[in-house]
């Protein structure tokens, strides 16, 4: 018997050998790649032939991130973008082929940022950009297609996939969830209180009307899917896949540069805090690939608007991404259920739940009036929205749509990927375009149904993915014909294939059966990504204006220099412009335009003018601006940063605050912490500090300007008399 049991330990330490260590381990890998393109572009989203894109604020980055196990990939990725066009996600898999990607295991989601670029998409109806009262010369009403802008997307796609995988090592993943109920609202709120069987004119809706409550009025759930590598004992945090519902329309299209709206502050925010609680190392890559939900009718953009508050909005959905991915750390696995399903499917005409599909893509009237946060083209001349407009007689499959242009073949996708992807315990589904909340609640609960007894415990939509066909609502929302129902193309039954097909797909997958035959459509309609890279810019620069010597908190410093034209001068994956701190001896980097305080515009000629919202703790100091083209380098002038002057003393509930004027660019408080103010009392001085508000003394009669200060030397810029 010892001989026996000898030779079985023997030969156990031989197959145990011969194991490959990471056998049916998890590893990963993230990587990001930077897609702004050149200026000069429509804005995409708001459909405006006055929104053309001239500068920068926020860069625009598609960040991924790619699990392996047991030899089946997945690739998560989110971009900076209104849309995905489909042809890219095919181009980008046949370039991954090698290393065992394809459309089957790639899911791309847009943030839906409505200031990214149009003119990459494959089907001419999303490069086109409606005309305006104030309409330019050069307007692109036909779909005209940009190839090197097509070309340069699908690059950037792939290298960013391409980044991840090499990136790959062993690796744990873990997800949980946070809910964020007061950054958005529903606005469509009669349509969607329409599935309750409540009629309300536009307007006339309130949330609380909802029967399930005002917080079923709106998708709520922020859902975070955390990676950590294993190295060893440690685990190095590497990202998070994360989503939550939410419109990218803060900034309205006025504001005429590239920006990722409030995603661009929540994924910097969340970036910037794991590198830091995870004492990252400094090469190793870093992403939050934050996409984009069941957003149709979500917005933040319905009271207040511009960056500085989608900043603000960024920073609060950072707070529930982080509690989140700290919360996600506690259940990690190695070993997590990794699998997907894929088809592809047609709006031919078939029969699904309720009835039949179209067979051809109809506009209907609201899309050419706007939604809430953007109205369109015929507000602008008439004043009036057109949505809640039914048409009196009801087509068929198009219900009482006012139809007003058909799409025909070529211009339209007839056919969208459907992608289900399992990781852990929770179950992912594609979505091509942007679903409302309550489409989006039928079609978790069909998937969630389809996946029972297979230990999935939650499912998580990821909209505007892998191809972009608008609009995706309920029965019962379509009949209300606000901008969502009518933007709806293949009628009223459209969103019940979506949620039929993914339930199948789900249905597929924990039974272990393979993927339905897809049906046979080129995404790519017959578009090359052959074009050449953008040329790289000026070769030199000059400078046109030189920063104010000294400049105060709060506001902006700016520098003018002249290059060449269309933005070519800034690289990709670096900084442009960066603004520098004298340390000594040395000038070290505070921020650049990768972050969020830096915006620059260029004209025809070349003219770039870059300013700085100082924040206000910036320390005091010398500064300069630093600009680092493709092919030269300007380094401008010095200039001092000094406290601000500006803040403003109140009386509020009968204490002292101290206010900060608004910010632009960037969120800032509206209130001083750890304030201090030195009061007038009756002859004498008497100074109170305190955290947020200062009480005031006895007898005290004023506060004279610059009297109260906040914790960085901030000061007051007037008087304040006190009753």
């Amino acid at each position: 018997m010892p001989g026996v049991r000898a030779v079985l330990l023997a030969l156990l330490a031989v197959l145990l050998a011969a194991a490959p260590a990471s056998a049916g381990t998890l590893t990963a890998g993230a990587g990001r790649a930077d897609v702004t393109p050149p200026t000069g572009y429509y804005g995409m989203g708001y459909v405006r032939s006055d929104m053309v894109l001239n500068g920068q604020h926020t860069r625009l980055f598609a960040r991924a991130l790619v699990l392996e196990r047991d030899g089946r990939k997945v690739a998560l990725v989110a971009a900076d973008l209104g849309s995905i066009a489909g042809g890219m996600v095919t181009e980008a898999a046949e370039r991954l082929k090698d290393r065992g990607f394809d459309e089957g295991n790639i899911l791309v989601s847009a943030s839906h940022t409505h200031a990214g670029p149009t003119g990459y998409f494959n089907f001419s109806t999303y490069n086109t950009v409606f005309m305006t009262m104030t309409t330019p010369t050069d307007q692109n009403v036909a779909g005209e297609r940009d190839p090197q802008l097509y070309a340069f997307m699908v690059r950037q796609l792939t290298e960013a996939i391409r980044r991840a995988d090499d990136d790959r090592e062993p690796a744990r993943a873990g997800w949980s969830s946070a809910r964020l109920t007061d950054v958005t609202r529903n606005r469509s709120l009669e349509a969607h209180l329409h599935n309750h069987g409540i009629v309300k004119g536009l307007a006339e809706g309130t949330a609380e009307e909802d029967p399930l409550g005002a917080l079923h009025t709106i998708d709520p759930d922020v859902h975070v899917l955390r990676v950590d590598k294993v190295r060893g004992r440690r685990s190095i945090p590497i990202g998070v896949w994360t989503t939550f519902a939410n419109h990218g329309t803060i900034n309205p299209h006025t504001f005429t540069v590239y920006n990722a709206d409030h995603h661009g502050s929540a994924t910097r925010v969340v970036e910037d805090a794991i590198r830091k609680a995870g004492r990252v190392p400094r090469g190793q890559e870093v992403v939050n690939a934050y996409g984009n939900t069941d957003e149709g009718d979500m917005s933040s953009g319905l009271d207040r608007r511009g960056p500085a508050w989608a900043d603000e909005v960024g920073r609060r959905e950072a707070d529930a991404m982080l509690g989140a991915w700290r919360e996600a750390g506690r259940a990690m696995t190695a070993e997590p259920a990794l699998e997907s399903r894929w088809t592809r499917i047609c709006f031919c005409g078939q029969q699904t739940e309720g009835g039949e599909v179209d067979d051809e893509a109809v506009v209907g009237l609201p899309l050419f009036t706007g939604s809430e946060e953007g109205r369109g083209p015929l507000h602008d001349q008439t004043g009036v929205p057109f949505e809640d407009r039914r048409a009196p007689i009801a087509d068929p499959h198009q219900g009482h749509k006012v139809q007003v242009v058909r799409l025909g073949e070529g211009s339209i996708p007839k056919a969208v990927p459907l992608l289900a992807v399992r990781v852990g315990d929770r179950l992912i589904g594609s979505i091509p375009g942007e679903m409302t909340v309550g489409m989006g609640e039928r079609v978790r609960e069909a998937m969630l149904q389809a996946a029972a007894g297979s230990g999935v415990r939650q499912t998580v939509l990821s909209g505007l993915a892998n191809e972009f066909l608008q609009y995706f609502v309920t029965p019962e929302e379509y009949d209300r014909q606000h901008y969502e129902g009518g933007s709806q193309l293949y009628g009223r039954l459209a969103g019940n294939l979506l949620k039929v097909e993914l339930a199948d797909l789900t249905k597929r997958l924990v039974d272990g059966r393979p993927s339905p035959a897809p049906y046979d459509a080129d995404p790519r309609n017959g578009v090359p990504a052959d074009a050449p890279p953008f040329d790289p810019g000026g070769r030199d620069g000059s400078e046109i204006e030189q920063p104010a010597g000294q400049v105060a908190r709060l506001d902006r410093a700016a520098f003018a220099w002249r290059g060449g034209p269309r933005g070519l001068d800034r690289p990709l994956d670096r900084a442009f412009v960066s603004v520098e701190r004298r340390v000594r001896r040395h000038w070290r980097r505070l921020t650049d335009d990768l972050g969020l305080q830096i915006l620059w515009r260029v004209d025809d000629g070349g003219a770039y003018r870059a300013e700085w919202e100082i924040p206000l703790d910036a320390p005091r100091g010398t500064y300069r601006f630093r600009i680092t083209a493709n092919r030269y380098e300007i380094v401008s002038d010095e200039f001092a940063v000094v406290p601000a002057t500006s803040l403003q003393p109140v009386v509020e509930d009968g204490r002292v605050r101290l206010l900060y004027p608004p910010g632009e660019l960037t969120f800032r408080p509206r209130a001083a912490r750890r304030l201090a103010a030195t009061f007038a009392a009756g002859g004498r001085s008497v100074r109170r500090s305190a955290f947020d508000a200062l009480a005031i003394p006895a007898g005290a009669q004023r506060i004279a300007a610059g009297a109260a200060h906040d914790a960085y030397g901030n000061t007051s810029g007037r008087e304040l008399g006190l009753p």
